[in-house]
């Protein structure tokens, strides 16, 4: 039977429909090659770990530097900005622990913590030492007004009243606690750093700063403390290119703890005045 025109146009656009539709699955997912899966999960977990060595705790580790590079630049830094701590003040003997030595540690710690600039804290502390108060009778005999006037010269004028107080304050501990030496605290800490900074917590108006700041410059004195670096100082050691690790870099200064101490006195002042860029690779 011949057919009509309108029945071979419907047979054509029904074939050409089928054409266009997709083929039918069965609804299962190709298994991709056992080899190319391995790749890919190898990849996957490299890609990961590789991440994750390079970030700790939400940031970028940076990398840590040979022995030779660390000592080249940590012996720069001494040269250029490290000092036997407070050896610019009025101090007899400040490479040996005496009593009034590590005083005087004790008023840079307090002093130098506030939130106060760094050239007046240092001020301060050379008025405070001038004035003899190094010495804790020469500090027991002095008067409130008279503390208050030493700190006043040294430019300490927003914190004057509350730290002449604390002065007094310090000054009854150490003759009452430690028998006028605070060589005995560290006696009776048994040389362990965790009970001496714990010990010297218990001064009033020395916070968690002042008691890092402490041990940055007593280290040289009471060797134990060390090798010590302080928050602050340890990030500004990671920008210049000496790694994070302190007992990396205690090994790059000879295992030294006068050059430690030294040490962090010139990251201190780095950081402080913002001469990151002279060390910088």
């Amino acid at each position: 039977m011949a057919r009509t025109r309108a029945q071979s146009a419907g047979a054509s656009k029904t074939a050409t429909e089928q054409e266009k539709q997709p083929p039918v699955t069965s609804g299962r997912k190709r298994k991709q090659p056992a080899d190319q899966t391995s790749h890919q999960s190898k990849h996957t977990k490299n890609t990961k770990t590789e991440d994750a060595s390079k970030v700790h705790n939400g940031k970028i580790k940076t990398p840590t530097p040979d022995s030779n590079s660390l000592k080249s630049k940590t012996t720069a830094l001494i040269e250029k900005y490290g000092e036997i701590p407070l050896s610019s003040n009025d101090i007899s003997e400040p490479s040996r622990p005496t009593a009034s030595t590590v005083l005087a540690h004790i008023f840079n710690a307090m002093l130098t913590s506030a939130r106060i600039s760094h050239e007046l804290a240092a001020k301060t502390v050379s008025c405070v030492i001038e004035a003899g108060y190094a010495d804790v009778q020469t500090l027991k005999s002095s008067s409130w007004e008279e503390r208050t006037e030493v700190l006043t010269k040294g430019g300490y004028t927003r914190y004057r009243e509350k730290t002449a107080t604390a002065l007094g304050d310090l000054c009854e501990w150490v003759l009452e606690k430690w028998e006028g030496d605070l060589n005995n605290l560290r006696k009776d800490a048994e040389d362990e750093p965790e009970r001496i900074k714990s010990k010297v917590k218990e001064i009033r108006g020395l916070g968690e700063v002042g008691v890092n700041i402490f041990c940055d410059t007593m280290q040289g004195l009471w060797t134990c403390l060390a090798p010590f670096m302080d928050p602050r100082s340890l990030k500004t050691a990671e920008t210049i290119g000496l790694g994070s690790d302190v007992e990396q870099i205690f090994e790059a200064v000879g295992r030294d703890p006068e050059k430690m101490a030294m040490l962090c006195m010139a990251i201190t002042k780095v950081r402080l005045e913002k001469k990151e860029s002279e060390f910088k690779d």
